[in-house]
């Protein structure tokens, strides 16, 4: 099964099966090419560690940077805010708009779609960022004042075990 398979079916894959471009950053989370990233498991779908097949992919980001990633999700002390322009996320994720929380937010009651908000904070108490949560798919803001037009700095959704 190829990644654009996994990410059609939204099901657990084989990080071995996307090739050998993978590159480890940290606490299971692999770069997977310019912006793109995985976050895996070190066991299968039937939580066996031992599989050859291990680790598995179980969710897939599109990020502004790797300090993005290591910010949201790795606990870093370092903020990610500074470097959240540096990309443009692909069209089709942006749900029609040019991915800034305020057209998201005033999108969604239009298109009909779940949506919910909420803030995460590390260990230490501090802010990460605030998602919103839009039929599956993850749109995090690193800011934790309310800037209407502060660009998404992370998309991703999850992928499931059978």
């Amino acid at each position: 099964m190829e990644l654009e398979e996994a990410l059609r079916l939204r099901k657990w894959m084989p990080l071995s099966k996307i090739g050998e471009n993978a590159e480890a950053i940290s606490g299971g989370f692999f770069s997977l090419g310019a912006n793109l990233y995985a976050s895996t498991r070190a066991y299968n779908k039937n939580l066996e560690r031992d599989d050859q097949l291990a680790p598995s992919i179980t969710g897939v980001y599109w990020a502004a940077s790797v300090a993005a990633i290591k910010w949201a999700y790795l606990d870093s002390d370092l903020p990610a805010t500074s470097d959240t322009s540096l990309a443009t996320p692909p069209q089709e994720l942006l749900l029609g708009t040019s991915g800034t929380y305020s057209e998201l937010l005033d999108q969604i009651p239009k298109s009909g779609n779940r949506i919910f908000e909420r803030a995460e904070y590390s260990k230490k108490g501090l802010f990460l960022f605030k998602e919103l949560n839009i039929d599956g798919f993850k749109y995090l803001f690193f800011e934790n004042k309310n800037k209407p037009k502060e660009r998404v700095s992370i998309i991703g959704f999850s992928l499931q075990t059978e």
